[in-house]
């Protein structure tokens, strides 16, 4: 089971991650592309931006502490991973 969190603006929803750049595009029109992983049936959903995806792929696709570090992965809840994926004009499922 996916723990909720307490959202200021949505309330008590289902635990998800987007990487820094995404958190921190959630309130501006800012577009920074959205790739993403389906969840698991106990695991919250995970997504990364552009930034972070052409990092993956220049290092071998591997999810490093270097990366982990670098995409900064912020909690939010799973209403604010919607609306931060669907502004997004490219998504992309991995």
């Amino acid at each position: 089971m996916i723990e909720n969190v307490l959202c200021e603006l949505h309330g008590s929803k289902e635990m998800s991650f987007g990487c820094i750049h995404i958190a921190m595009a959630i309130d501006s029109d800012e577009k920074t592309g959205f790739f993403y992983s389906e969840a698991e049936e106990d695991l919250p959903k995970i997504a990364w931006c552009g930034e972070c995806e052409q990092y993956l792929l220049d290092n071998g696709e591997e999810w490093t502490d270097v990366f982990q570090a670098k995409a900064d992965f912020k909690m939010l809840c799973s209403d604010c991973f919607d609306e931060a994926k669907n502004k997004e004009s490219e998504i992309h499922l991995r």
